[in-house]
């Protein structure tokens, strides 16, 4: 072989295991960690597809803007753009262009500054925790789930099947011959489609269905539903639920009005089964966790520790 083609073969090889082992961050703790099952103490550098596993001590790990704590008896595969939280807590601050996967759930942050809470109880037990800024949490195929304002927890329960279920809690919107829901728990918009809509306008109103895959929706709703179900909520009901008492019925709720194929009905009976709060939207069981901010914020705790006074950017 000539020495040229050598040379340009060494090359390529040196640039090739260059490009596969560059750094993607750094983690450090005040105690043991683990790095892909060995013991570490102080401080290593992280490469592509690392497991990061805590003891005693949390673990902070440093990817370009994003700051991500392990909290204690945690573990967590470390990507340039995103972690997959396998046990334990995990807190992200500046976190916009990341993500943390939980279960089948990606959550992030919608804002710059914005400080994110997950917990990992089980495959159907996810905590969500907006501390600071706004968080949204997705499907694995990168569906609206939920909008999380400042302040708001939710757990999550993923179901197995009926991924295009809805089961939702709201007041009836209509606006240009088009009718919307905003789920009272998830805060997920959605737009109505079926039969008898109109007559549940500006009402507390509880809808099962099934989503449209596919169709487009409007009015800034995440996704189209096509209404298998509506009834209005009793007084009672709606108080139970945070709606307003007023457009509720006055005694037990009222008929519901049906819509849509043998197909959506399908969808509809595997919603109401997952919805153990009521709720559920694409076949995750959704309900209000804990409020976060202010004083209740010291009721929450994580793995042992008071999380209120243990979150970045937050105050006593």
């Amino acid at each position: 072989m000539k020495p040229l083609s050598c040379c340009l073969i060494f090359m390529g090889c040196v640039g090739t295991l260059m490009g596969a082992g560059s750094s993607i961050g750094v983690v450090k703790s005040i105690g043991d960690f683990q790095v892909d099952g060995s013991t570490i103490r102080g401080n290593s550098t992280l490469f592509e597809g690392n497991l990061v596993q805590t003891t005693a001590a949390r673990s902070t790990v440093q990817l370009g803007e994003a700051q991500i704590t392990l909290l204690p008896n945690s573990s967590a595969k470390v990507y340039r753009d995103h972690t997959v939280l396998e046990s334990g807590s995990e807190l992200m601050r500046n976190g916009e262009t990341n993500m943390i996967e939980a279960a089948t759930l990606k959550i992030a942050s919608s804002s710059k500054d914005g400080v994110v809470l997950v917990a990992l109880g089980g495959p159907n037990n996810v905590k969500v925790f907006a501390t600071t800024g706004a968080a949204q949490v997705r499907t694995a195929g990168g569906m609206l789930l939920a909008s999380l304002s400042p302040g708001m927890g939710l757990a999550f329960a993923p179901q197995a099947g009926a991924a295009t279920s809805m089961q939702m809690k709201g007041v009836e919107e209509s606006s240009g011959g088009k009718f919307y829901l905003t789920d009272v728990t998830s805060k997920t918009k959605v737009e109505l489609r079926g039969t008898d809509l109109g007559k549940f306008a500006g009402k507390s109103v509880q809808v099962t269905g099934s989503v449209i895959l596919g169709a487009a929706a409007t009015g800034g709703a995440s996704q189209v539903v096509q209404v298998t179900k509506i009834e209005q909520l009793s007084s009672e009901r709606a108080k139970a639920a945070g709606l307003p008492v007023g457009a509720a019925a006055g005694g037990a709720a009222a008929g519901g009005a049906a819509a849509g194929g043998a197909a959506a009905a399908g969808g509809a009976a595997a919603a109401a089964g997952a919805a153990a709060a009521g709720t559920t939207i694409l076949g995750v069981g959704v309900a209000t966790a804990v409020v976060v901010g202010g004083a209740a914020a010291a009721g929450i705790t994580v793995a042992g520790l008071a999380v209120a006074h243990d979150l970045p950017g937050q105050s006593q």
